[in-house]
């Protein structure tokens, strides 16, 4: 008989931070069906001091950011914005990763199990774990996951792209969310360990869309506006700059048109300042972050979701899920080529995949969607279509089936 299995995620960064890996790890692991210790940072005592975490308070009575049943959490201060192992404070951050695990290795009551720890990257999280796996390399099951951008990044540094490969030999699965990352594992690492799976959406969460997009419009002096979304970190990489020169661009065909940017990053001072330079200030709106029911509602205010991502230096969109989240809003959207992007939007169907860096491009294709309310209809109804293939409960059933074959269960 197999073991009983202790879960573990090993996530250096996590909710209360936003961003679309850390939200691929909330909903699968609350949706697990075991319980599921989370190792990730402490945010309230030990503040990174970055533009994405600015805006994080403590939150009231002590209790924690995450209230998932499911989710046992574990903070401590193992942020690194930098992955290298040139500075000691960086190496005291791996090795209180490896100890946290360890500590689950050693309780008692986990003695006769089997220990799954779950990477959100290869690097850090799966790289801290290396020393461990020379003692409980039979007790010790590593699953990671691919996103794209780190590999990239970690492909422009020699130590890093050493640390990644030793890395990819002790994981024993790595799930990498498009065929565009499995590609770019391509010679870092055994590839029959690397399974696809595509991250979700939960399709239900966003049913009441429309009617919330109405009073948010209403709320916030959007009605009878044609609205262009997008939500995102504020960072080069998502290309905010092409949807505001578009917008430019059409702003003395469509009187009505204005273009909410939700998210919050480095680039807001430069996206807005550009707003003023092309004459749009006035129809450009930064929310900063929103979540839940509010940033349901946001895609329900819109009518054509833009992000035509680009490649910026290592940094590249790995997939997208912001696409099948507006597609589960019944909404068209356009897209970059570069990555995974391909693979969350069908060109054509359900939406525009472009150039993101061919400026004319990107304001054709929102053109062509404001200016034909039928398309955007049919667009926005293939893109529920294949948000509805992507539900969160058939990628964690997936994932869940993955890792029960990796333990025998």
């Amino acid at each position: 008989m197999p073991r009983d299995v202790v879960d573990i995620l090993l996530c250096q960064r996590f909710l209360p931070e936003r961003g679309g890996s850390i939200r691929w790890m909330h909903e699968v692991y609350r949706r697990w069906p075991r319980p599921v210790r989370v190792i990730t940072h402490d945010y309230v005592n030990h503040p990174p001091g970055t533009p994405e975490t600015a805006d994080i308070a403590a939150p009231p009575n002590g209790v924690d950011h995450v209230t998932d049943a499911n989710l046992i959490m574990d903070r401590r201060d193992i942020f690194m914005d930098n992955w290298g192992l040139d500075r000691f404070d960086r190496v005291r951050r791996y090795r209180r990763m490896a100890k946290a695990v360890r500590e689950q290795l050693r309780d008692p009551a986990n003695r006769d199990r089997t220990v799954v720890v779950h990477c959100i990257h290869a690097v850090p999280e799966a790289a801290s774990l290396i020393p461990l796996m020379w003692r409980h390399r039979k007790r010790v099951r590593i699953v990671s996951y691919a996103h794209g951008e780190e590999i990239t990044a970690c492909c422009s540094s020699r130590q890093l792209t050493f640390l990644m490969r030793r890395a990819h030999r002790v994981v024993d699965l790595m799930i990498a969310n498009s065929q565009n990352t499995k590609r770019l594992l391509t010679g870092h690492i055994d590839i029959s360990k690397v399974q696809v799976v595509h991250p979700g959406v939960e399709v239900t969460q966003f049913a009441g869309a429309t009617e919330a997009g109405l009073r948010w419009r209403a709320e916030h002096g959007l009605d009878g506006k044609q609205v262009v979304l997008t939500v995102g970190r504020l960072d080069r990489r998502k290309n905010h700059r092409a949807v505001i020169d578009a917008v430019a661009e059409l702003a003395p065909r469509y009187s009505d048109l204005v273009y909410v940017v939700v998210g919050q990053g480095g680039q807001g001072d430069a996206l807005g300042q550009q707003a003023a330079e092309r004459g749009v200030a006035d129809r450009v709106r930064f929310t900063g972050s929103l979540g839940g029911d509010e940033l349901v509602s946001a895609y329900g205010a819109c009518d054509v979701f833009a992000m035509p991502a680009v490649r910026d230096g290592t940094d590249v969109e790995g997939f997208g899920m912001v696409f099948v989240e507006a597609g589960a809003c019944g909404k068209p959207v356009i897209a970059g080529r570069e990555g995974g992007q391909p693979e969350a939007v069908t060109d054509g169907e359900s939406g525009w995949v472009v150039d993101g860096t061919d400026g004319s491009a990107v304001t054709s294709a929102l053109d062509r969607l404001l200016a034909d309310a039928d398309l955007r209809k049919r667009m926005g109804e293939a893109g529920l279509e294949r948000a509805r293939g992507l539900d969160w409960s058939a990628v964690v059933q997936r994932t869940v089936q993955l890792v029960d074959n990796l333990t025998g269960h």
